[in-house]
């Protein structure tokens, strides 16, 4: 998923060390409702969680799992901030990173439910930054050789990452490079060097710096994990004529009663905003304090494609809409069509992990390959993020699970990774199958 490939290049350095003494860990709290215990399931998933906040190998974790709406797993141990011992609560605000992308993605398919742009559009009627794009052939960052696109990068090669379009952080080749020294980028303690150039100050900066840099492939041509979820934010700001946290305050976040979900987090919410971790040799590292964090900024860039913050719940209420074919409680957000074009393979994804992954318009679809690698259960619909946030939908039983912590997870540590989401999903597929 999204947080293998992220971290994978993660090229940063990372802050002071912390204490990480054992004692007085805090434990799921007893009192957190609706914990419903299924032959010691849910009691063994805790038992893992916390041995790995024991081991250092997490500052904390929530998990959440449900089965047609009755919750079966309610999990939360460890630390909202391990130097102060501050528990993690039940309303903890995470960093989402690129869980952002299935709510930028889910957006863009609103605006088309609405009828107020087409998939096949071609993104310079929204963007004239991105008109006639030049491809990269040969040559070094400095002497490049470039040829014209041959077509224009559509919505659909946005959604499907088939843009050209490409991260600062996923690779070094000469575009790579020139996305680093010339600030293709915002500003994200993810893949960042002290070599980069200055990244992008707001979205049509950004925009218009990928619109100068040359392609990585033929608009369609392969997959590559990319700004392009970024760009649909610049899209959707066109086309609804508001800043993307506005629109998304309005037709997502609002209707789906995710109040503690946005770009920002405001000083008297920062009690529960999660400090950001590191893997590292000693266990954890500080990556980003609470109070320096940009999430703080109300003029920081607008990245639907990694910047949003929120809740556990809030982000399992978007999950549980998909799982109904974009109703959630009596309000259809999202039309079955678009939830099935969602799930729908559109592309393959070559190089997110060991297997080759379908996938559709923001999330991966499981197989049994990736089953049994025991990264995503076979028939369910999947995203995560770079701090290891990461959540399944089993469309076809109505299972939603989620785990929320808070950690970048670089090579040579990326086993925790593993680690956590094997544990989530036997869980929630033992849990399913004694529920059923």
């Amino acid at each position: 998923m999204a947080s293998f490939l992220a971290v994978a290049l993660l090229a940063t350095a990372c802050s002071a060390k912390i204490p990480t003494g054992q004692d007085n860990i805090p434990a799921a709290d007893e009192s957190f409702p609706a914990k419903v215990h299924v032959d010691g399931i849910s009691e063994a998933l805790e038992s893992d969680l916390l041995a790995m906040v024991s081991a250092d190998e997490i500052p904390g974790a929530i998990a959440i799992i449900e089965l047609d709406g009755v919750r079966l797993a309610d999990v939360r141990v460890g630390y909202l901030d391990v130097a102060s011992g501050a528990e993690l609560p039940e309303n903890a605000i995470f960093r989402l990173y690129s869980m952002s992308k299935p709510i930028t993605s889910a957006a863009i398919l609103m605006l088309r439910d609405q009828g107020k742009l087409q998939l096949d559009d071609p993104v310079e009627k929204y963007l004239p930054a991105l008109a006639d794009m030049q491809v990269f052939v040969d040559g070094t960052v400095d002497d490049m050789e470039l040829e014209a696109a041959a077509r224009s990068i559509t919505i659909a090669d946005l959604l499907t990452h088939t843009s050209g379009i490409a991260y600062h952080f996923t690779g070094n080749t000469p575009v790579h490079q020139y996305y680093r020294k010339h600030g293709v980028m915002r500003d994200t303690p993810v893949g960042r060097t002290p070599q980069d150039g200055p990244p992008a100050r707001n979205l049509t900066e950004l925009v218009e710096r990928i619109g100068d840099a040359p392609l990585l492939y033929q608009p369609g041509e392969a997959f590559e994990y990319s700004y392009s979820t970024t760009v649909l934010g610049a899209v959707i700001e066109s086309v609804s004529g508001q800043r993307l946290n506005q629109f998304l305050d309005q037709n997502v976040f609002q209707p789906l009663d995710m109040s503690d979900t946005g770009f920002f987090v405001p000083d008297e919410d920062l009690n529960r905003f999660v400090t950001g971790y590191v893997a590292s040799d000693d266990g954890i590292d500080v990556i980003e304090e609470v109070e320096e964090s940009d999430y703080r900024d109300t003029s920081r860039l607008l990245d639907g494609g990694g910047a949003i913050a929120g809740t556990a719940q809030d982000y399992l209420n978007f999950a549980t809409m998909l799982a109904q074919e974009g109703l959630y409680k009596d309000r259809q957000i999202l039309s079955p069509k678009s939830v099935e074009e969602m799930f729908t393979p559109h592309v393959e994804i070559n190089g997110l992990g060991s297997t080759a992954t379908p996938f559709g318009y923001g999330v991966a679809i499981g197989t049994d390959e990736s089953a049994s690698l025991g990264l995503q259960p076979i028939g369910t619909v999947s995203w995560s993020g770079s701090g290891n946030t990461y959540f399944f939908v089993d469309p076809e039983h109505d299972l939603v699970a989620l785990l929320m912590t808070h950690e970048i997870i670089p090579p040579p540590y990326t086993d925790r990774t593993a680690k956590l989401r094997k544990l989530i999903n036997d869980a929630a597929i033992a849990l399913a199958a004694e529920a059923e």
